[in-house]
């Protein structure tokens, strides 16, 4: 939708420091848009290590054996500017770096997630380097006043915390993309590996407008932030967009955004009243995010990310080829975009190839390990394939403390426990059709009617297919399966892959929510051990 008449003027006037509260960025999850295959995945918010997980504890490896190309990891940046107001910038600036470190092939680079985990903390790069499983650490400073920019950088040694190259860029604003540029290049010579493009400035995509990068930073962090944050967002690239109209990024953050914002009713700019029935509302809102990544691409065809944000629409309208396309072409110009093997992952076990789908999950968890969200999908997967125990097994990989269920685990545990039969372990429900509930005293009387066999009396809102099947009620498993795909499509396109519902396959209602998935005649890969 277009801004509204001098919004993005009042934008624009604004202060920088009003477009992101300072600090903000500490809190928050993984770099780009996760979503994930259900509604109540898709509202999971990304995790980063900060959320429960120690950074000592984030241990996976960031190289995978055999892998001899020299790793490393980007910190936070800190923000050294004399307010203490551009916090969102140093660490936008420290992305920026971290995706132009990537673009090199020779070298392997840590997820945003698990290296911003270390924010704010003081640690002995030893250590850090430990735990993020690389060979060499990036940290430096951004130190931003009106149009003055100085970005110092040093790269260090994480075997023995040795300092093998520093440098301090003392530039105005515009020249922020050939600093990029420059620290890129620094530190691929430091390591002897190539650039691997005929000119350096492939690395980055600048604007010739610096307030049009101002906002695109301010944008991205709003994104990250989710919920009622997302209006902003979109406002805020909106606004760069403004600047420069030609500038791929702008757009692709653009596509991802108002991706995501499907996924978040509170968000809508839709009163409550007008928005009709779930599903053709989320269907409307997922047309300009087509229409951005579109842009992005006419401009830049090789931009990764609205090759993803595509990819994600044309999979919520279950496009599944042309979907499959889209996050095909993402991996292959960006091989280690954790975000681009999560989203295709998803796409895998809604279509049923659930090994697949495995695999590229698992292949995000080794790309950025501190993103539990990652072991949530796989946990998801093995549910869908029958692994009930494999399924439990990943969950507390995601949170071996299980300090607090997510949407995301509610459903995965609950669902395997109902079709283990352990309704005496039942913690809570997948709510289905209100995905946010907050009765919690019908929740334990619908478990005590479980654990009793008294389904009878279950309201609708919590029944889930699966105890329906567990009690022989095989018929109306089959109906409120096509209701609840009606309501809301994604939320149950995986799930009826479960070898649990295999005695309902053939049943008229099963059929025709596979007609309409555009799923006739498929049947699912079972996850080998």
């Amino acid at each position: 939708d277009a801004p509204a008449p001098g919004e993005i003027e009042g934008i624009m006037a604004a202060p920088a420091s009003q477009r992101w509260p300072a600090g903000l960025l500490a809190l928050v999850g993984i770099a780009l848009v996760v979503a994930s295959t259900w509604w109540i995945a898709r509202r999971t918010a990304p995790e980063a290590a900060v959320d429960g997980t120690t950074p000592a504890e984030v241990q996976l490896a960031v190289a995978e054996p055999g892998d001899t190309r020299p790793s490393l990891a980007v910190l936070p940046f800190a923000d050294m500017s004399p307010d203490g107001d551009q916090e969102y910038f140093s660490d936008g600036i420290t992305e920026e770096i971290l995706n132009t470190l990537a673009k090199i092939r020779e070298l392997k680079v840590a997820a945003r997630t698990s290296a911003f985990a270390f924010k704010d903390q003081n640690l002995d790069m030893r250590a850090v380097g430990d735990s993020l499983g690389v060979s060499y650490l990036i940290e430096g400073s951004v130190r931003k006043s009106g149009d003055q920019l100085r970005i110092t950088a040093q790269l260090i040694d994480a075997a023995d915390g040795a300092h093998l190259w520093s440098e301090s860029y003392d530039r105005t604003l515009s020249d922020v993309f050939t600093i990029q540029t420059e620290i890129a290049e620094a530190i691929a010579a430091e390591l002897r590996v190539p650039l691997g493009l005929d000119d350096a400035r492939d690395l980055v995509t600048p604007t010739g407008d610096v307030e049009a990068y101002d906002l695109y930073l301010a944008a991205r962090g709003r994104m990250r932030e989710r919920g009622e944050s997302l209006p902003e967002a979109i406002r805020l690239f909106e606004a760069a967009i403004a600047h420069d109209s030609t500038w791929a990024p702008a757009w692709a953050g653009l596509a991802q955004v108002r991706e995501i914002i499907g996924w978040y009713p509170e968000a809508w700019d839709v009163p409550p009243q007008a928005r009709g029935d779930r599903a053709s509302t989320f269907d409307a809102l997922q047309e300009p995010a087509a229409t951005a990544a579109q842009r992005a691409l006419s401009l830049d065809p090789d931009n990764a990310s609205a090759h993803v944000a595509l990819g994600s629409v044309l999979r919520n309208r279950m496009e599944w080829e042309r979907s499959e396309t889209e996050f095909l072409r993402a991996i292959e110009l960006d091989p280690e975009s954790a975000e681009g093997h999560l989203q295709y992952a998803q796409l895998m076990m809604d279509v049923g190839r659930l090994n697949e789908g495995i695999h590229e999950a698992q292949r995000a968890v080794e790309l950025d390990p501190g993103v539990s969200v990652s072991h949530k999908i796989v946990a998801a997967a093995r549910l869908m394939g029958g692994q009930y125990e494999e399924a439990l097994a990943e969950l507390d990989r995601a949170d071996p403390n299980r300090t607090g269920l997510g949407n995301l685990e509610r459903w995965v545990d609950a669902t395997a426990k109902l079709a283990l039969g352990r309704y005496d372990e039942l913690l809570t429900l997948p709510e289905i059709i209100t995905v946010e509930i907050h009765q919690s005293e019908e929740v334990a009387r619908t478990i005590q009617m479980i654990q009793t066999g008294n389904i009878d009396a279950i309201p609708e809102s919590l029944m889930h297919p699966a105890i329906l099947m567990k009690f022989g009620r095989e018929d109306a498993a089959a109906d409120l399966m096509l209701k609840q795909f009606r309501v809301d499509p994604l939320i149950n396109i995986g799930l009826h892959w479960m070898p649990l519902f295999d005695p309902i396959r053939e049943h008229p209602a099963y059929l025709t929510m596979m007609r309409e998935a555009n799923l006739e005649g498929v049947m699912p890969d079972r996850p080998v051990p």
